[in-house]
């Protein structure tokens, strides 16, 4: 089983909430794949790489995502 976290950044860092959904993901087991999405968004697919367990990251980098809205990356 794949299980997708969607990574809560500033688009430079990943914030700690997404390290304890990993960790929790972790304990259920399978691939864990990230997806992070925003604007200039980089560093933070970089850094989400380096998370412990992480399998894969997705990196959805556009103009409309820089906001964060949940309505954009739904879309």
């Amino acid at each position: 089983m794949t299980i997708l976290v969607i990574a809560e950044h500033d688009n430079a860092s990943i914030k700690a909430a997404t390290l304890n959904t990993v960790a929790a993901a972790a304990k259920i087991g399978g691939d864990i794949h990230v997806l992070v999405a925003g604007h200039n968004a980089q560093a933070a697919a970089d850094a989400a790489a380096k998370i412990a367990g992480v399998s894969k990251v997705l990196l959805a980098d556009a103009p409309q995502l820089a906001a964060g809205l949940a309505e954009n990356v739904e879309a």
